[in-house]
């Protein structure tokens, strides 16, 4: 941020435009960027130079020539117009001046455009310099520009910068700080009118979005902008700032506009919008408001209804959900959550179901189950117990029996309400969840606390007969402690997938797609079908072979029957993550040994992203509890939990010099001294490089401390 200087006319922001030394050069931007104040400000700066305004009636020989003969010390009675011009140039020559024309592209007639580009010409020689703004690039400019003899300058150079968005306060004797300052900018993109008009105002920094009304910005805009534009490009440009898309196909199906690009690409040329590094056209956030409010009410829902169901019908539910703030579309959310609230769930996208439910509930109150189902799994998420409770009771009351809403918030409330009273919710939640698995339903969205719950509740009931998986290191599956024998690889994984959705329904071809990740074989259905029956057949002898369950088109994995025996390492991994240090050391027994790869060699559904998060969540948690065993003073556990730590990740270096101090401090330089060569030789053979200076002093320092010990 460059900082604010001194300036002369006390009513008139300075800037500092170094980039703009060139010969001949010309502004093109919109009105309010300050360009006819940069002038100003450039005269002030530049003694002797010379400052013309042009105007529509310039629009003759004479006329220029009249204006230019103000700036001529020697008569020119008695000579032409164009000796006049050349009398000018040479004068302005002499002095090596600058020459600054504001509203160049007012003259359009040829002649007079003509005299001017004798000065163009002029600047080009390198005879003075030339510097023209206007809403537009001159005719008699165009060619200098095309052939690279001339600098073309735009809004980015236009736009005030921070410390100048600052100054305009200081001019308007505007209190101000970081936060407003920053706000302003953000807001207006340095449009200097937008600058000033909201500075006026005098509001907060909270309420500067709102205070349009208190300006005259959409009359100038109205007056200043929109009135540059066709009818077509003005209507346009406030659709793209009620919704903007750079897309044509959603222009000509949303705005109705099929030339969209076309017409963007002039409102550019026109030099109101600009475009970001990434070619993406940007209008201040200030003047897309005003440009959105000029739009009545009816176009805008209008509008925004095409735009909703536009991104709904290309499953892009974000910015269709975005929209129903502006529209109130109620009946669109409750479609959503109908038809996709499941995938919601399953993907963790509650903010969406969270918009969706707002909207419902500002509009009405709905009684589709379905939606009340997934709204109350929503309330649960949340922490809204007492929505949660409404919404299921809604729901309930649509039906004269037990159902699965019914079921569910009996098993929500058993879940919740547990440590209350043991014995009776215990029972509650058993029942629940016979129904879901009697009735083939999945289990509703649960929080960690309540899942920990509910395999309690399991586990208090009797394993035997259950399928338990190991999906660390070798997949195992066992019953009653007999190992299942899998003709194929692919049921292990297949049985490891399905767990990771958390019983809910799988489609055939997600099934497919997961368990075949680079080429799915041409007999992928049959083969499935394999896979399932000889995992059936090998479980028929425990009373399990409907484990898997197909029904309306999708697979079903009875979670009821199924004992994760890795349950414990995922508990350190959330402990890790969360810094919960008590149930980390709680724990400290499952971080003995390396617990093996996640899923082992398998390479299908799991990413390797996954694999190597299970692998830094040992490592980080080990660390951790040596840290807690160095805290307490148990130096030798330290030294084993580094240890761990080391072998499954020989290259850092941190860890090497946590061991390499812990050796010491146990009086132990011959370990120490083995780890740092093993280290060296470790990362000289596999990656080339020598121990960092930083971990050869700490060892070395270490054998100081010995010596002086």
């Amino acid at each position: 941020m460059s900082e604010i200087f001194e300036y002369k006319n006390e009513r008139l922001v300075r800037r500092e435009r170094p980039q703009i030394t060139a010969t001949l050069g010309v502004i093109v931007c919109c009105a309010g960027y300050g360009k006819s104040a940069y002038l100003k400000q450039l005269a002030e700066d530049n003694e002797g130079s010379v400052h013309i305004e042009l105007a529509p009636f310039y629009n003759s020989t004479h006329s220029v020539a009249q204006l230019l003969s103000e700036h001529i010390s020697d008569s020119t009675h008695g000579l032409d117009d164009c000796q006049t011009v050349r009398l000018f140039i040479e004068s302005l020559s002499g002095q090596g001046g600058l020459l600054l024309i504001d509203n160049a592209d007012q003259v359009t007639d040829r002649a007079a455009s003509a005299l001017l580009g004798l000065l163009c010409e002029a600047a080009a020689q390198g005879r003075f310099r030339l510097l023209a703004a206007g809403r537009d690039v001159p005719a008699y400019m165009l060619s200098y520009l095309m052939n690279g003899r001339a600098v073309l300058f735009g809004i980015d150079d236009m736009r005030l910068t921070r410390s100048e968005t600052a100054c305009c306060l200081r001019l308007l004797d505007r209190a101000y700080d970081d936060k407003y300052v920053n706000t302003l900018y953000s807001y207006t993109d340095g449009w200097c009118a937008g600058v000033c008009e909201i500075a006026k105002a005098a509001v907060s920094a909270d309420d500067i979005e709102k205070c349009i009304g208190k300006t005259l910005l959409e009359r100038y805009i109205s007056c200043e902008l929109l009135s540059d534009l066709d009818e077509g490009l003005a209507e346009q440009l406030k659709l793209m700032s009620f919704i903007y898309s750079s897309d044509p196909e959603f222009s000509a199906s949303v705005f109705r506009i099929r030339d969209s690009g076309v017409r963007e690409d002039r409102i550019v040329t026109a030099g109101i919008l600009r475009r970001d590094d990434s070619g993406a056209a940007v209008l201040p956030q200030v003047i897309r408001c005003v440009l959105a409010g000029m739009l009545d009410k009816q176009t805008k829902k209008t509008v925004t209804d095409r735009a909703s169901a536009y991104y709904i019908d290309r499953k892009r539910f974000a910015e269709a959900i975005k929209l129903f703030d502006v529209s109130g579309n109620s009946a669109a959310a409750e479609r959503i959550l109908k038809e996709h609230g499941e995938r919601f769930l399953e993907n963790y996208e509650f903010e969406l179901i969270g918009y969706c439910g707002n909207i419902i509930e500002k509009e009405r109150r709905t009684t589709d189950p379905e939606v009340l189902g997934i709204l109350a799994q929503y309330y649960y998420y949340s922490g809204a117990l007492a929505k949660m409770e409404a919404a299921y009771n809604m729901a309930d009351s649509r039906f004269g029996k037990e159902n699965r809403y019914s079921v569910c918030r009996r098993l929500y409330n058993g879940l919740i309400r547990y440590e209350g009273n043991r014995e009776m919710y215990a029972e509650n939640v058993r029942s629940a969840c016979e129904y879901l698995k009697e009735n083939s339903l999945p289990l509703p969205f649960l929080h960690q606390k309540e899942k920990d719950t509910l395999a309690l509740i399991e586990q208090d009931g009797d394993d035997s007969g259950k399928l338990h998986i190991y999906r660390f290191g070798t997949l195992r599956l066992t019953v009653n402690d007999n190992e299942i024998q899998c003709k194929s690889r692919r049921s292990t994984e297949l049985i490891a997938y399905m767990l990771e959705r958390n019983g809910r329904p799988v489609s055939r071809s997600d099934i497919m797609n997961a368990l075949w990740k680079d080429e799915i074989p041409a007999n992928a259905v049959a083969v499935l079908h394999n896979i399932i029956y000889g995992l059936r057949r090998e479980l028929s002898a425990y009373g399990l072979e409907n484990i898997i369950s197909y029904k309306s088109k999708c697979y079903m994995l009875d979670v009821s029957k199924i004992v994760p025996d890795d349950s414990e390492i995922i508990e350190v991994c959330e402990a890790m993550e969360k810094g919960e240090r008590k149930k980390l050391t709680a724990r400290a027994g499952v971080l003995e040994s390396y617990w093996g790869r996640y899923l082992g060699d398998s390479e299908s559904f799991c990413s390797q992203e996954k694999k190597e998060y299970y692998d830094r969540c040992f490592v980080s948690a080990s660390q951790m509890l040596a840290d807690i065993y160095k805290e307490s003073g148990d130096r030798e556990k330290e030294l084993l939990c580094l240890k761990n730590a080391s072998a499954a990740d020989p290259f850092s270096e941190q860890i090497v010099c946590s061991y390499i101090q812990c050796c010491f401090a146990l009086g132990m330089p011959d370990k120490a001294k083995k780890k740092y060569d093993e280290y060296a030789k470790t990362i000289d053979k596999e990656l080339g490089i020598a121990p960092s200076r930083w971990l050869k002093n700490e060892f070395l320092s270490g054998f100081a401390n010995e010596t002086e010990g």
